[in-house]
């Protein structure tokens, strides 16, 4: 008896950990994932201000 509950212990222990493994997959898939969202915003965000830098400049340049 005391060996059979020993085994659904390690049943338990194993199935705890195997979906513990797959919700840090997942956890760290989400994290790269929005990473790199944030990394295109980001390369987004300088190409704007560039743009407009060089309309500011356009603009300047015309007033003179």
């Amino acid at each position: 008896a005391k060996l059979q509950w020993l085994c659904e212990e390690v049943k338990e222990t194993e199935s705890k950990e195997k979906k513990l493994r797959c919700y840090l997959l997942q956890t760290r898939e989400q994290l790269k994932h929005f990473t790199e969202m944030k990394e295109a915003e980001h390369q987004s965000l300088l190409k704007q201000i560039k743009k407009q830098e060089k309309l500011l400049a356009e603009v300047h340049r015309e007033k003179r």
